[in-house]
């Protein structure tokens, strides 16, 4: 097996650890912080059989692992700071940014969180990419307007940040026909690739109309 694949299985190992950490809770309680009896090491001793010893190689080695501004991307986090990463002996660096594909494809980065339908996108256009783990099922999606957009037949002709290839994905697809407004893109509306952060500063500036997030 080879390093990188190896380390991926671990870091699938660590997704699968986290994702019991970043469970509900109750929200009646008055505080955001909930306290919990958990030991890394004896969780991570239940995956020792299967993943077997890192060589010193392997530990030495920097897996640079990218999150967004995301809280279903927290586990990225909670790998960190609750020591799952250790006591994989995994020797990781963890970085925000909203670069997470661009990265892996040119090689500064070896993991990250994507949405499906970017990670579709990259690996359509050539990136080595595959898909290590899921993070989580479900989840929400929203078109956000300009108060200007009172309908939906609006929205046609508008700047919209909802990707050059928006009508590849499921979602503008979705909502288009749901909406009864056109699903191309090209002649019906001026598309632009923008993060979610830029699309609100841009949006409120006046220079989008609507994007999604």
């Amino acid at each position: 097996m080879t390093i990188r694949k190896r380390l991926l299985c671990l870091m699938l190992a660590a997704s699968m650890l986290m994702m019991g950490l970043s469970g509900c809770k109750d929200s009646s309680n008055d505080t955001n912080t909930v306290q919990i009896d958990y030991n890394a090491e004896e969780e991570v001793a239940k995956y020792k059989d299967y993943l077997g010893e890192l060589s010193d190689a392997d530990k030495d080695y920097v897996i640079e692992l990218g999150y967004n501004n995301c809280d279903h991307m927290v586990a990225s986090l909670i790998g960190q700071g609750s020591g799952i990463f250790d006591a994989l002996d995994l020797n990781v660096n963890v970085t925000k940014t909203g670069q997470i594909m661009e990265a892996m494809a040119s090689g500064e980065m070896d993991v990250g969180y994507q949405g499906i339908n970017g990670a579709i996108r990259s690996v359509n256009n050539g990136a080595p990419l595959f898909m290590a783990a899921a993070n989580h099922l479900g989840g929400s999606y929203y078109l956000v307007v300009s108060n200007d957009i009172q309908s939906p037949e609006d929205l046609v002709g508008k700047k919209l940040a909802i990707g050059s290839e928006a009508e590849t994905g499921t979602e503008w697809c979705g909502w288009a026909e749901k909406l009864d407004i056109p699903v191309v893109t090209e002649g019906n509306y001026e598309t632009v690739d923008m993060g979610a952060t830029d699309a609100l500063i841009a949006m409120k500036a006046g220079q989008i109309d609507g994007f999604a997030t």
